[in-house]
């Protein structure tokens, strides 16, 4: 089952968050982090930060405001656009908490930026953004600089191309309907979502409920975004899901944090996150944060060896993730830590890494801490037309493949919903490592690992609300004399 996602969509210049009508006029409408964090505890599945006068300066402004939003108590996936233009700004905007980046004005002027960011980045992390305009019926130009300049590209083959390069997801923005509140464009949606394989998301022009309604008769259709209807006050996330669910069933998710509680239970530790130049890390520390930990960044070999708890987070390409950490010799600290027996947690990427071999953009040598490979969800075409896509995004179930007690999912109930955001996944040779699997349209695949010492999870707990809060805090519970691993 694919659930669509709702994505609170904040447009900011300077320090404020605007609206306006087809992307002129623009008003304020409130600060960043407080609409944020109100989306957030109404049940948003995501946010799209989008820095609309980045074109007049060269470069996103942003990084201080997703700092200030992962600081404090936002716990979802954050995608940031405008302005990026290098992969060192895609870098920065990722470290300072961001989780998908979403790119326009340098994709059309180089189409073959795209294809380097998904090579160094992975293409779960890059969103192609298309600002569209009608020309005539059944056609449609790309448009940059917030909607004012031409492109002469035509909006359909060149979604096609971004998708050839190897982009995970797609924002189509209306310009036309921008801020109209008359609805979304659906013949542009419609006909987007039907010429790519990869995750679409809707916006500009969203008024009502009904409109959302409209919008998800596409089954092709992975996310809504939505922007006037939140922030003048008509409606809340969780009144629009409730809408929905009604009509669509379990293709709408009330938020995975809904029925937990984390508790007031803290941790006097120190907890290493080892930073190696892949993603996003502000947030996974921020998230011990909240138990009174001391999460830090490290990377040195002395710092992996002598850490109390480990944690290899990650976003992006196996190759790269791997180079990264071999150019210092973290790997091998990495490996003598396990052999230790000290708590050693994956995530994304960094759970992947643990694992022996990887296929992804060629075949290249992992960790081999846990016996097996990574390999790439089939595009099985039977199922395209019932929405599903690669990558898989949004919030999925995971499920017991054994006992979860005394595992980082203790505090969970099964079939728990987590947030995922990959095209690839584990397969690991004994099924005694398997702790959790997730059905994604009929691929049963390994979710969260367990061997000894060492966890792993494909989801990203910092950015699943109070369940991922709470895997984190079980990690934090777990003795570091357990027994060794052999490695």
């Amino acid at each position: 089952m694919r659930n669509v996602r709702i994505i609170p969509r904040l447009d900011i210049k300077g320090p404020n968050v605007i609206k306006g009508i087809q992307l002129e006029g623009l008003r304020i409408v409130g600060k960043p982090y407080d609409l944020a964090r109100r989306y957030y505890n109404e049940g948003a599945d995501e946010l799209i930060y989008m820095d609309v006068v980045a074109s007049l300066y060269n470069r996103n402004n942003l990084a201080h405001i997703v700092e200030e939003t992962t600081e404090k108590d936002v716990f979802i996936p954050i995608t940031v656009g405008g302005g990026l233009r290098t992969i060192e700004d895609i870098n920065n905007i990722l470290r300072s908490g961001a989780d998908k980046v979403a790119i326009n004005t340098a994709a059309v002027k180089d189409p073959g930026f795209l294809k380097l960011a998904v090579e160094t980045f992975g293409s779960s992390t890059i969103v192609l953004s298309v600002e569209a305009k009608k020309i005539f019926p059944g056609k449609w130009e790309a448009y940059v600089d917030n909607g004012r300049q031409r492109t002469g590209l035509d909006v359909v083959e060149w979604v096609k191309k971004a998708e050839s390069l190897g982009v995970g997801e797609i924002l189509v923005t209306s310009v036309d309907n921008e801020g109209t509140r008359q609805g979304y464009d659906i013949d542009l949606i419609n006909v987007v979502s039907e010429v790519v394989s990869v995750p679409v998301i809707a916006s500009g022009g969203v008024g009502n409920v009904k409109h959302m309604e409209k919008c998800m008769l596409n089954k092709r259709v992975d996310g809504m975004a939505v922007a006037s209807i939140l922030h003048y006050g008509d409606s809340k996330v969780g009144e629009l899901k409730s809408e929905l669910l009604k009509v669509f069933g379990q293709r709408i998710k009330h938020g995975a944090w809904d029925d937990v509680e984390i508790g007031q239970e803290t941790f006097d530790c120190e907890v290493s996150i080892v930073d190696y130049n892949c993603g996003n890390l502000r947030s996974v520390k921020n998230a011990f944060k909240q138990f009174g930990a001391r999460p830090k960044l490290i990377n040195t070999i002395e710092e992996i060896l002598n850490a109390e708890f480990l944690v290899l987070p990650g976003v992006g390409a196996f190759e790269t993730g791997m180079k990264n950490l071999k150019a210092k010799g973290l790997d091998r600290a990495i490996l003598e830590y396990a052999r230790q027996g000290k708590p050693l947690l994956g995530i994304c990427l960094g759970m992947q890494l643990l694992m022996e071999k990887s296929y992804e953009f060629g075949t290249y040598d992992g960790l081999g801490i846990i016996a097996g490979d990574v390999v790439k969800f089939d595009l099985k075409q039977d199922l395209i037309k019932d929405g599903y896509k690669v990558p898989h995004v949004g919030w999925n179930s995971i499920s017991q493949a054994k006992g979860w007690e005394g595992s980082i999912l203790a505090s969970l109930p099964n079939n728990c919903d987590t947030y995922f955001v990959h095209s690839y996944f584990v397969r690991p040779d004994n099924k005694e490592d398997i702790l959790a699997t997730t059905n994604y349209f009929g691929n049963i695949f390994c979710s969260a690992i367990q061997r000894d010492n060492i966890f792993g999870c494909q989801f990203h707990p910092e950015k699943s609300g109070k369940a991922g809060l709470l895997i984190l805090k079980e990690f934090l519970k777990i003795s570091n004399k357990r027994e060794v691993v052999n490695v």
